[in-house]
């Protein structure tokens, strides 16, 4: 990804000087969706902001916006419901703003197709917290915890560990929604094996009689990578879901990327297209 350099240097005020930077980067998509009826034209430009510093002392910090949604992150106050803003050291990471809880970051979803994401059916969903939320991270070698919570008042807090080498990752999260009464307990994992990387997560949520689960592969093999899933998600329908997509490098960004994903057989969406970063 191509970052563009707005500022560089910025004074500190008296006794040396701190780095400080504005990078841009972005990405667009052009392509065909089908939604189980009829097609359509689909496009999408995003421009990312992100802002980092260095203090004399050796503190990181910045902040982080898509240009969308700048208006929100602008007014941001105790709601801010677009971008981050973090400061870290020796201690951690501390970040506010518009926040995954702790498990969504830790554990995550498993892998998505299509040039949209057609619906990202591939996820199953976290207990979310009310922002302007908080999470704080520490990372010691290849274990990771991490301890987020919503906005004072509302009682949602999450809890996360991971631990993570190259060849496999493992992750296990809580989270509480508080006076909202959810609770979830997610487990997740993955493992690479040559060009194949398989990833898994099951999530047990109190809302919803039965687990639910997911199970991706993606097989990178060079210039082209596949992916298949598979996700059962209960929301009171027992749904399941089944999708495939393919990706062709074009090099310099550039990649056509296609996908399709079936309802229990039943209704098929796809889409088609190409999609860009800079």
């Amino acid at each position: 990804m191509k970052k563009i350099l707005l500022a560089t240097t910025l004074l500190a005020a008296s006794t040396g000087f701190a780095a400080a930077e504005v990078a841009t980067s972005g990405s667009a998509r052009m392509g065909l969706i089908f939604d189980g009826d009829d097609a359509f034209f689909t496009s999408r430009i995003r421009v990312i902001f992100k802002m980092s510093g260095t203090t004399d002392g050796g503190l990181e910090f910045g902040a982080e916006v898509r240009a969308d949604q700048a208006s929100e992150a602008n007014s941001g106050g105790t709601s801010m419901d677009a971008g981050k803003v973090f400061i870290s050291g020796a201690f951690g990471k501390l970040s506010m703003g518009d926040l995954d809880t702790a498990s969504n970051e830790l554990v995550g979803n498993v892998s998505g197709v299509g040039l949209t994401g057609l619906g990202d059916l591939n996820e199953l969903g976290y207990v979310g917290q009310t922002d302007t939320s908080i999470r704080y991270e520490y990372t010691a070698g290849a274990f990771t915890a991490a301890l987020s919570a919503g906005q004072i008042g509302n009682e949602e807090f999450s809890v996360a560990v991971k631990y993570s080498t190259d060849a496999y990752s493992v992750a296990l999260g809580y989270e509480d929604g508080g006076v909202f009464g959810d609770e979830q307990l997610a487990l997740g994992g993955s493992a690479t094996f040559g060009a194949a990387t398989v990833k898994a997560v099951v999530v047990d949520y109190s809302g919803y009689d039965d687990l639910e689960y997911a199970l991706s592969v993606d097989y990178d093999m060079g210039a082209v990578a596949i992916t298949a899933f598979y996700a059962h998600q209960d929301d009171f329908l027992g749904e399941e879901y089944f999708g495939l997509g393919a990706a062709y490098d074009l090099g310099g960004g550039a990649k056509v990327v296609g996908g399709i994903v079936s309802d229990d057989g039943d209704d098929i969406i796809a889409d088609v297209g190409i999609s860009m970063s800079f």
